[in-house]
């Protein structure tokens, strides 16, 4: 089977927290950060096959340069942007460098489901 590792990426602590003890219920493997950095440095060394990555950061840097960057590190990871950012722009950018999906922050049983199947796509595909 494969590894059912995950990466959450996202400066809003409660998502994040969140996020994390769902997909923990869920058997997989989750790894949380607040910083950029550290996420970028995790694709690097190409410990992440899976990433869900929020809309901001410890660090001052917009998550459309963010994707940009982990996509030059890593062409094959699956890279789940989590934001209520849905500006043509944006979106527009994103789907260009490469993410898997889009998904608005989880609020309701609903939205945490449809986040699993997004993920469970991601990973079947890896």
């Amino acid at each position: 089977m494969k590894a059912r590792k995950l990466l959450i990426a996202d400066g809003d602590k409660a998502a994040r927290k969140e996020m994390a003890k769902f997909f923990e219920n869920s058997h997989y493997e989750v790894e949380t950060t607040a910083s950029a950095a550290y996420a970028i440095a995790k694709i690097v060394q190409k410990h992440e096959p899976l990433v869900i990555l929020g809309d901001s950061f410890e660090e001052k840097i917009a998550a459309v340069d963010v994707i940009a960057l982990m996509r030059k590190c890593n062409k094959n990871l699956r890279i789940i942007l989590v934001s209520d950012d849905s500006s043509l722009e944006t979106l527009k950018r994103i789907r260009e460098d490469g993410i898997f999906y889009h998904a608005l922050k989880p609020h309701t049983q609903e939205d945490n489901e449809e986040l699993r199947a997004a993920v469970e796509c991601a990973v079947q595909a890896y």
